[in-house]
């Protein structure tokens, strides 16, 4: 059997730079077991699988790691929606249009910005109840696990490292600018020997408030036991985990804030991502996560029967 396939860089308008995804438009003869299958020869953080498109609108959805099925959340969404289109999968005419992307049981709406017949932009609007613990390591533990000085924690009284359930948990953790969190390098003896392994977070959500693009508001990125010492992988997974971290603050108003991501650098596959975050106050945060993708190539898998 052979199966048509793309990728895409998410969250990037450039080619090599964001996020490297796989998209299956059309695998709807497709089972779990040979997705997961395609996904490992793939070897990408994700591979998306469309399994079927209803009136042009709504589209069921499955993703899988090289390893497991994971939630479709994040950049998969963005990479899935320029490619059925691109791919013909989905006939959109030019302008905004707002589908209903189904997976795991659970509907997320997602508009596409459709101009001279391919997206040029994504947005996927998310909903969660956060959990939100403020019982952590301490600065000095947090500072040995990061191999950095406490000082360039020390550097940002402002925001306080907090334990962040968005569904998914990370700890989340504020430095004093890109370059610090660029230096970071997870020490895994340091981790193992403090009380971060008892945390309900297995992944470190690093912040600063100083991008390297003057566009951006906040650099990010992630570091744990699970991810290799020169990986920077996407974020978007970890968005709804940053904006609750923010609105837990009480120097951060109500309101709509629009704000920009940045995720790497140029030598690390940056990614730009455009959130807008209603904080309201209330048990339930909502907001909304776009940005553009480029695709990169196209090509058949040959899949034994």
């Amino acid at each position: 059997m052979d199966i048509q396939f793309y990728t895409a860089d998410a969250f990037s308008n450039e080619p090599f730079q964001g996020a490297q995804i796989a998209v299956v438009p059309a695998a709807a003869a497709l089972s779990g077991q040979q997705m997961q299958v395609l996904a490992a020869e793939f070897n990408l953080s994700e591979t998306v699988f469309v399994t079927s498109i209803e009136n042009n609108q709504r589209l069921q959805l499955r993703a899988f790691s090289p390893r497991e099925e994971v939630t479709v959340i994040g950049h998969p969404l963005i990479a899935a929606a320029h490619v059925v289109v691109f791919a013909g999968e989905l006939s959109l005419q030019d302008g905004i249009h707002d589908l209903e992307v189904c997976a795991g049981g659970e509907t997320t709406e997602l508009s596409v910005v459709i101009e001279n017949g391919v997206v040029s932009r994504a947005q996927y609007r998310l909903t969660v109840i956060p959990r939100v613990d403020r019982f952590v390591p301490s600065r000095s533990e947090l500072a040995s696990i990061l191999s950095l000085d406490v000082d360039e924690l020390d550097g940002v009284q402002e925001f306080r490292p907090l334990l962040v359930a968005a569904p998914q948990p990370y700890l989340v953790l504020a430095l004093k600018d890109h370059q610090a969190v660029k230096r970071a390098r997870f020490d895994f003896q340091s981790w193992s020997h403090s009380t971060a392994p008892s945390m309900l977070a297995q992944e470190i959500l690093l912040v600063a408030n100083h991008a390297q693009d003057p566009a951006a508001n906040f650099h990010a990125r992630l570091l744990g036991p699970s991810i290799g010492v020169n990986e920077d992988p996407p974020v978007g997974a970890a968005i709804p985990a940053l904006a609750a971290w923010l609105c837990d603050h009480a120097h951060i108003r109500r309101g709509t804030y629009p704000l920009m991501v940045e995720r790497g650098s140029q030598d690390t596959r940056r990614s730009l991502l455009q959130v807008e975050i209603d904080n309201q106050g209330k048990e339930h945060l909502q907001m909304r996560i776009g940005g553009s993708a480029t695709l990169v190539s196209e090509g058949r898998i040959r899949l034994p029967k």
